[in-house]
């Protein structure tokens, strides 16, 4: 759920908790370069190996992989990928030529994380068929991993979706501690899927002016994406903290990330691995959102301090184009 709506949704019940209004913490951790400052994002990819409305046979996961990750080396992107093991399972049998597609990215040098085994919703499974879901969603990929001399470190909650009460989020957060698991957190949330929908469904059309329409839109949406979240984290942490951006494992991101990362570049970001950017100061900060949506760190954060609603104005719209398709 973006921004706005998950506001509305959760301001009433998340100020229950954790009202301190002391300042967030203000300092000048950035990385430098000849003596130039500056910005820093983590690219984190969802739904591994792929997720597409219309394209879905084995060749075409093959090209979606080979593209997303060809276009990820060449940025010299640390990016990391969360894996739904389920997807790697045909008929309840596993498919090797999945699990090959989770090599393509540790081959390259790149990171895998856990994403629980079917994408299970914490607000909608209970607590106890969720931690099963992550307890089953990291056999493959750790074998994988291993090949490589690594282990995963990281899981992302599906939907962003965390707990409604504390002592869930304690029980889940003592199980990936004992997994060995840090929570990948998000800064820059967005509604790339929707997109991804639309250019799939143009694609399927074979209409390759309307996939270009999309994809420019997408990209200068992102755009707008980067400029609110950036003066998100001026008004909540007062000061631009290293991001961490979610996308996901779709044909839109595997085609269009050349044009994502050179929008970042000339926005001016580094990219960073997950581990560099989450050693900033401002991912120790409070986090007791227990609210129905899932939104971004920095909203969490802004939450937990009880900062005013008007903090959150400005959140970038989808194109009314783009939500009435992808909503067909």
């Amino acid at each position: 759920m973006r921004l706005t709506r998950a506001i509305a949704a959760t301001w009433a019940t998340t100020l229950v908790f954790g009202l301190g209004h002391a300042a967030m913490p203000v300092d000048s951790e950035a990385s430098s370069w000849g003596g130039e400052v500056r910005r820093r994002v983590a690219i984190t990819i969802d739904d591994l190996p792929t997720v597409s409305r219309n394209f879905t046979s084995a060749a075409d996961r093959d090209r979606l992989t080979t593209t997303l990750v060809g276009a990820v080396v060449r940025h010299h992107v640390p990016a990391i990928g969360f894996v739904n093991e389920g997807k790697l399972y045909r008929g309840g049998t596993l498919d090797e030529r999945d699990v090959d597609l989770l090599r393509q990215w540790t081959r390259a040098g790149l990171e895998l994380g856990n994403h629980t085994y079917s994408h299970a919703d914490l607000h909608t499974v209970d607590a106890d068929t969720y931690l099963n879901d992550i307890a089953r969603g990291d056999n493959v990929t750790r074998r994988v991993m291993a090949e490589v001399g690594r282990t995963p470190h990281f899981f992302r909650h599906p939907f962003l979706h965390t707990g409604r009460a504390l002592a869930v989020r304690a029980r889940v957060d003592s199980l990936l501690a004992g997994r060995g698991y840090r929570v990948a957190p998000v800064t820059i949330d967005n509604s790339d899927y929707l997109f991804a929908a639309a250019y799939d469904d143009a694609l399927a059309r074979r209409d390759s002016a309307e996939a270009k329409r999309v994809a420019t839109q997408y990209v200068a949406y992102m755009d707008t994406v980067f400029g609110f979240d950036e003066a998100q984290s001026r008004t909540i942490v007062g000061r631009e903290i290293p991001q961490v951006l979610l996308i996901h494992a779709s044909f839109l991101n595997a085609q269009m990330f050349d044009a994502l990362a050179k929008m970042m570049e000339r926005r001016g970001y580094a990219f960073a691995s997950l581990e560099e950017v989450l050693s900033d100061s401002a991912y120790k900060s409070a986090d007791t959102y227990v609210g129905p949506a899932g939104i971004t760190w920095l909203h969490r954060w802004a939450l937990t301090r009880g900062m005013p609603g008007a903090t959150f104005a400005g959140e970038p719209e989808v194109p009314p184009d783009i939500m009435a398709h992808a909503a067909r």
